[in-house]
């Protein structure tokens, strides 16, 4: 299997909070800042906000930066397309100079990648939604599962039946609510003046941290006929335990209509023309799953 290509995931970003004052800042003692804003209060403001977006479509400058499990460096960059469907299909693509050479894509029913660097030898992997494990996720390169790539954004709306209670971050900068995830958890920490989420961290079923997204330098993105809507402009990835990063900005981000193929692996394999598929449910069928839920 070829060695996964590590830019993917996801959409938001932190929003830089510049600090003023004459001496460095103090560890914040939270329990002076009165009560957080509540899960309803900020999940109801959330949800509006984000109400009109069902689909988003941007230009992406994508850059990362890591080193692969044999120890070798890289430092990868390139320039492609962000197209999401809420709730649930997004499509991620990466290329130089007008040729694409990676495309990830996930829908309710399957997640896929396209590595298309040789041009001899185009090779896809793809699974079955409902059968991810860590280890099929880890061969596209994926810290997260492939579902939450949308939330881990910032973008998927908050059930409240299932949502936790709120909490200052301990820098009393951020709100978080505390929602199920595909692994384990996920918190978001949202900016309680504007309700744009600044952080988005997953979280496995032992509650340790698989990976965190900073959502910054909101931007609006284009709504024919109606108010623009605020997304994130750029987003930066990070794991635990690694100095690496994914970091994805955003331009031109508007709702437009995608076409259906962006979301069809099989129509893209043949456009593709890929020469080999492999099939992540047969290959790693028999992989460990660590830190995955019991059914």
């Amino acid at each position: 299997m070829n060695r996964p290509t590590p830019i993917i995931t996801v959409l938001l970003m932190l929003p830089v909070i510049l600090l003023w004052g004459c001496s460095a800042p103090g560890k914040v003692d939270i329990s002076k800042l009165g009560p957080p804003p509540s899960a309803q209060e900020l999940a109801e403001r959330h949800n509006a906000r984000i109400a009109p977006l069902d689909t988003l479509w941007a230009r992406v400058s994508v850059r990362a930066k890591g080193t692969y499990d044999d120890g070798t460096g890289y430092e990868e960059q390139g320039e492609g397309h962000l197209q999401i469907a809420r709730p649930e299909s997004v499509s991620l693509s990466i290329g130089k100079l007008g040729e694409t050479y990676f495309v990830f894509g996930a829908s309710a029913e399957s997640y896929w990648s396209f590595n298309l660097a040789d041009a001899d030898h185009r090779v896809m992997l793809a699974g079955d939604m409902d059968r991810v494990t860590r280890a099929k996720a880890n061969a596209l390169g994926l810290p997260v599962h492939p579902a939450e790539i949308i939330a881990l954004s910032g973008l998927s709306k908050i059930d409240m039946a299932t949502a936790g209670g709120t909490r200052w971050r301990e820098d009393g900068k951020a709100v978080g609510i505390r929602v199920p995830g595909q692994w384990g958890s996920m918190m978001l920490w949202f900016d309680q003046r504007t309700a744009t989420v600044v952080q988005a961290q997953a979280f496995d079923a032992d509650n340790e941290l698989i990976a965190t997204a900073e959502l910054s330098r909101y931007k609006d993105a284009t709504i024919p006929g109606e108010l623009p809507v605020l997304v994130p402009g750029k987003i930066e990835i990070t794991t635990p335990n690694d100095d690496g990063f994914v970091r994805i900005e955003l331009s031109e981000p508007e709702r437009r209509d995608i076409r259906p193929m962006v979301f069809q692996p099989d129509r893209l394999r043949r456009g593709y023309r890929v020469h080999e598929v492999i099939d992540l449910d047969e290959a790693l069928e028999d992989e460990p799953t660590d830190n995955e839920p019991t059914p």
